[in-house]
């Protein structure tokens, strides 16, 4: 039971930093296919969109295991 507790909590506090890395890769392939100067914008579009993501997940998963 321990076990599944810590695996919980890494994965609780994994989750904003994954979706940071998930939504700049996502920033990165969409900004390919566009003019270089709109790179960085989607890199940091991404990269926020992911914490938001990350944000809300972790929320939601927080609350599901106090319940």
């Amino acid at each position: 039971m321990m076990i599944k507790s810590r695996d919980a909590k890494d994965l609780m506090d994994s989750l904003i930093p994954m979706g940071m890395i998930f939504g700049c890769a996502i920033g990165v392939i969409i900004g390919m296919f566009f003019k270089p100067s709109f790179l960085v914008f989607t890199i940091a579009l991404g990269t926020g969109i992911g914490y938001l993501f990350g944000v809300a997940a972790f929320g939601i998963y927080s609350k599901k295991g106090k319940s």
